[in-house]
């Protein structure tokens, strides 16, 4: 009866350590499912990132983890990068995770119109990278792609019109260039490989092609008149006419304003088309869908100037004398401000 007691007493303290061990493995909450941010650093051991793991509440048992990923073999299987874990998911989810890679991302919207500045100021908002880590990448130009233009010494970013507007989801470990990469081959799948070259106006190119679809962004609020603008902008180039549009003086101005004055126009730079004829040397924002296609496909009429009504809107005319008329006309009924 002695052994076969202690026999009975073995394997309750086996079943009791077995399911006390199984215990461990189970998930420290449950009903917690909020999410903690991760950073597991190249380089970092196996036993660092359980310890990381258990100090962040996200396991019961550093030693059981540990013991696991030994007699597993896995400690070299564990990947750096960045985790959204929970305390909610148990040890082999975590465990299998690690093993996979990061799963931390951000999403961002880029909007139509954005510049350069204002695309990396959103990415920076979003993501986990500094304004100044997209800086000093575009300062250094690492990025290998065809339709970049790196010979023109006048351009002020080369990135400009070419990172692509649209709805990013972003692995949140990928360092600046990597991130601005993933706008730039949007814009080469989206652009690039949908025009084909016959599309475009000749005499012109894609760079001037995407310059031209940004100053129509930045002109045409509404879609509608977006191929009413481009008739506008080609017809004053056929004319050899100055484009003398705002929009490329605001470009290179330090402060956006609500209004230009004529001292404005006066600003020396090779984007402001009212000082210089033709196009400016590149896009003054990044454009969408909608401008590149009013490029591609513009009205056909014989305007030549437009100007801007208060809530948007614009009038078009095909000569100077009624341009003058119709804002005088305008501004009599309210439309348009002193």
């Amino acid at each position: 009866m002695k052994k076969a007691g202690i026999i009975f007493l073995i394997f309750i303290i086996i079943i009791t350590l077995s399911l006390k061990i199984i215990d461990l493995t189970y998930p420290v909450d449950y009903s917690n499912e909020q999410e903690i941010l991760i950073e597991i650093k190249k380089g970092t051991t196996a036993h660092t990132i359980v310890d990381t793991l258990y100090n962040n509440g996200l396991i019961k048992s550093s030693f059981v983890f540990k013991t696991y990923i030994n007699l597993k073999g896995d400690e070299d299987q564990l990947k750096a990068g960045y985790y959204y874990l929970s305390p909610a998911q148990d040890m082999f989810e975590i465990l299998e995770q690690l093993k996979k890679g990061s799963n931390a991302v951000f999403k961002v919207t880029i909007p139509e119109g954005f510049t350069v500045k204002e695309v990396i100021n959103r990415l920076a908002e979003k993501g986990r990278l500094a304004v100044e880590d997209y800086t000093k990448i575009i300062d250094k130009n690492p990025f290998e792609f065809d339709f970049l233009k790196r010979e023109n010494d006048e351009l002020i970013y080369s990135l400009e019109g070419y990172l692509y507007p649209d709805t990013y989801t972003i692995p949140l470990g990928y360092n600046a260039q990597e991130t601005l990469e993933v706008l730039l081959n949007s814009f080469k799948s989206n652009v690039v490989k949908k025009i084909d070259e016959s599309q475009i106006k000749n005499n012109y190119d894609l760079h001037q092609l995407i310059t031209i679809a940004s100053m129509i962004e930045k002109e045409a609020k509404m879609n509608y008149e977006q191929p009413l603008v481009a008739s506008v902008i080609y017809n004053r180039i056929d004319k050899d006419m100055r484009l003398q549009i705002d929009a490329t003086v605001q470009y290179v101005l330090e402060a956006q304003k609500e209004r230009l004055f004529y001292e404005d126009l006066k600003i020396d730079s090779v984007y402001n088309t009212y000082q210089s004829k033709g196009l400016p040397p590149g896009p003054i924002c990044n454009p969408g869908h909608e401008a590149i296609q009013a490029a591609l496909n513009p009205e056909e009429t014989d305007y030549l100037f437009y100007f801007a009504l208060n809530n948007g809107e614009h009038v078009f005319t095909d000569n100077y004398q009624d341009h003058l008329q119709k804002q005088l006309e305008k501004k009599n009924e309210g439309l348009i401000d002193d």
